[in-house]
């Protein structure tokens, strides 16, 4: 099991589009993924509207932007538990 935290926004066609990639690859890699809307935290926005999508893994690492799923793939198999 991989747990990662999503940070996305509402309207991100970005995050909508790594969210089907996580969508497709979450029951085949056992991956839990806690989701966060950063227009729900003033500090969260100011820290990630830039950058979303966002995914943050275990060991304190990120993806964001443009996320290629071969870059996901290699950052899972990190984040083994």
């Amino acid at each position: 099991m991989v747990k990662l935290t999503f940070y996305y926004k509402a309207g991100c066609w970005l995050c909508d589009t790594v969210e089907e990639m996580l969508n497709g690859l979450r029951e085949r890699h056992g991956i839990r993924i806690t989701k966060v809307d950063i227009d729900s935290d003033e500090e969260l926005y100011e820290l990630y509207r830039f950058d979303i999508p966002v995914l943050e893994f275990r060991d304190g690492s990120t993806l964001n932007g443009r996320i290629k799923k071969k870059d996901f793939l290699k950052k899972l198999e990190e984040n083994r538990e």
